[in-house]
C-alpha cells in the first residue's frame, strides 16, 4: 500500500514540478513569445483544416442541389406508368384482384377477402391499396367504407 502511494507522490511531483517551471516561465518574455506563436500557427493550421471542409460541404451541397433537380426533372417527365406497363410488372393474384374489380365495378377489401378466401381483411386491404399507390385503383369513399374501382386513364 506504501509503493503505491508513494507512486502517486512521485507523478504528483513531477506534474507539480512541471506546472511550477511553467507559471515560472510565464514571467518570462520570450517564453510568452514562443507560446503566442505556438498558439498562433495551431490556430492558422486549425483554419486551414475548417476551410477545407467548408469547401468540401459546399461542393457536397452543390451536387445534391444538382440531382434534386435532376430528380425533380425527371419526375415531371415520366408522370405516373400507363397501365399497360405496369400490370407486366404484376403478380398473378394483383392480376386477379384487377380482373375481379374490373369485373365488378368497385370493390372493398370485404369482397375481396370473400372472394380469395383471405383469413383477415388486413391482406385484402393491403393488396387494393398496393394497386392504388401504383395507380391502377381509385378510392371512393362510402360513409366508412373504402370502395376500390378502376382508375379512368386520362
Amino acid at each position: 500500500m506504501k509503493d503505491s502511494l508513494t507512486d502517486y507522490d512521485k507523478e504528483f511531483e513531477e506534474i507539480v514540478g512541471n506546472l511550477s517551471d511553467t507559471i515560472h516561465d510565464m514571467s518570462d518574455p520570450v517564453s510568452i513569445a514562443t507560446m503566442l506563436y505556438t498558439l498562433v500557427e495551431e490556430r492558422k493550421s486549425s483554419n486551414l483544416v475548417i476551410r477545407d471542409i467548408n469547401a468540401k460541404f459546399d461542393s457536397i451541397l452543390e451536387k445534391l442541389k444538382e440531382i434534386s433537380t435532376r430528380l425533380n426533372e425527371l419526375e415531371s417527365r415520366s408522370g405516373t406508368p400507363s397501365v399497360e406497363h405496369a400490370t407486366f410488372e404484376l403478380s398473378d393474384r394483383d392480376r386477379e384482384i384487377l380482373d375481379y374489380v374490373t369485373k365488378n365495378k368497385r370493390v372493398c377489401a370485404d369482397d375481396i377477402q370473400e372472394k380469395f378466401k383471405y383469413r383477415g381483411r388486413n391482406a385484402a386491404s393491403a393488396r387494393l391499396s398496393k394497386l392504388f399507390r401504383e395507380g391502377l385503383l381509385e378510392k371512393v369513399y362510402v360513409g366508412r367504407k373504402v370502395y376500390y374501382q378502376r382508375r379512368v386513364p386520362d
